[in-house]
């Protein structure tokens, strides 16, 4: 296993100084530091290496600090408000997005970037219309108008958008039935549906790609099916075909890339979906440090809004002597328990849904337990089905990991910068003081 002790480090010289052409923004929704920590302690055991992320403070100097994540009014911020303080440089309320608390709307930094003939692109593992990405380029007073928010994209010209949540563009899925995937098309975008299609995507021009009606299934599941890896393009695969869109164009771009099913994996405290949520954005990292080592007039910002469920390794057994051991059990896991919960409702092989869950979790559902999920499914609660595989697992008494909640939660977080600009994020920060580090680091006024 990699360990930072015995790691080459690069000199620590100082960031470059002078003004960025371009900005990616990596963003792992929803990323506390245990959660961090448990990724990279996985992928040193199990991938005989540290993360990217690790490895990226081991190679390379980069300008690192904490931040503080309240909203306008909470110490625990939603995903709007925090996306938005980033954006607009001011903080508001949870639920909205670029709406302050009086109604003002503020402008938000992709649309700053157009006015300075940037181009400007989204990625994300959730719907494209989520409150991440939404907040750099839409004013919606709550997070949940996605309709509203697919139509300001494509009023506001966002070049690349790419993720989950088709839904939200088709005539079917969506309450004013207006046909928004032919919108898009006869303003000039390229418009792609499966990952195929993507890689093969090579016009120039505008995209659109969606991939799934809602969010993307977790990591763990699109892995274990060679259906989901047809249809599901990876995040860092997207990230990549942004990146080609958008580095020809001669004034630059700002490219938001967010993982944003960490956070949904924290809401359900579900250990080994977040495990490999975290891995597939850390990929995102190598790509954007071979980018950058190609175009060095790009700064990149890599940090999280808040942190979701409190994920922490504890000690077990006496002395914790047990804690290598249980860890261990991640590795065994094969499904996420919202995945499991979409395989229980399609209800077409009970068996092999029992044997899939002993296959994937070493829980054994017993005559009794298929009854309860039977229950649990006609009740018609959300995510019924997933919370009694969560209980019967039993993450803690398994794996060592456990939780304080399934909200978010307020901890100073993660932010590290490199490249030109990256030098004025400070060892503390405030999240509304990043659209500042952008719009001086791109010159805007």
């Amino acid at each position: 296993p990699g360990s930072l002790a015995g790691a080459p480090r690069a000199p620590l010289v100082p960031a470059p100084l002078g003004t960025a052409r371009n900005i990616i923004f990596l963003v792992v929704d929803g990323m506390n530091v245990g959660t961090w920590s448990i990724a990279d302690y996985f992928a040193q055991r199990f991938r005989n290496r540290n993360s990217e992320w690790v490895r990226l403070y081991q190679e390379q100097a980069v300008t690192r600090g904490l931040m503080e994540t309240h909203s306008a009014n909470s110490m625990v911020t939603d995903s709007g408000a925090a996306g938005s303080s980033w954006a607009s440089g001011q903080r508001i309320n949870n639920g909205a997005i670029n709406i302050t608390p009086e109604g003002k709307a503020l402008e938000p930094i992709l649309v700053t970037a157009r006015k300075n003939r940037k181009k400007t692109g989204l990625v994300t593992t959730t719907r494209i219309s989520h409150a991440t990405p939404a907040t750099f380029a839409t004013n919606v007073a709550s997070r949940a108008q996605e309709e509203e928010i697919a139509v300001q994209y494509l009023d506001r010209g966002v070049d690349v958008l790419l993720g989950g949540g088709s839904r939200t563009f088709s005539v079917e899925g969506r309450s004013d039935d207006v046909d928004l995937v032919g919108r898009y098309r006869t303003a000039g975008y390229s418009v792609v549906g499966s990952r195929e299609d993507l890689l093969a995507e090579k016009s120039d021009g505008s995209l659109l790609g969606t991939f799934w009606s809602s969010h993307f299934p977790y990591a763990i599941d699109r892995e274990a099916s060679t259906e989901l890896k047809k249809q599901l393009p990876t995040l860092a695969e997207m990230m990549d075909v942004a990146l080609d869109r958008l580095v020809s164009h001669p004034e630059g771009f700002i490219l938001q890339v967010e993982g944003g099913r960490v956070d949904h994996a924290g809401h359900g405290n579900d250990t080994g979906a977040i495990v490999h949520e975290m891995l597939a954005f850390d990929e995102c990292i190598a790509v954007a440090r071979a980018f950058t080592a190609e175009h060095p007039d790009t700064l990149v910002i890599l940090t999280t809004d808040h942190g979701t469920g409190g994920c922490q390794l504890n000690g077990v057994g006496s002395y914790y002597v047990d804690t290598n051991k249980s860890f261990e059990m991640i590795d065994k896991i094969g499904a996420s328990y919202e995945g499991l919960q979409t395989l229980f409702g399609k209800g077409e092989d009970p068996d092999g849904f029992v044997s899939r869950v002993g296959d994937a979790l070493q829980v054994e559902i017993t005559e009794e337990r298929l009854a309860e999920l039977r229950a649990s499914a006609a009740s018609g609660v959300a995510y019924g089905v997933a919370n009694l595989l969560k209980e019967w697992h039993g993450s803690f008494e398994r794996t060592g990991v456990n939780w304080t909640s399934g909200n978010h939660t307020g901890e100073l977080v993660e932010i590290c910068s490199w490249g030109p600009g990256s030098e004025r994020i400070g060892r503390y920060n405030r999240n509304f003081e990043l659209n500042g580090v952008m719009r001086s680091a791109l010159g805007f006024a």
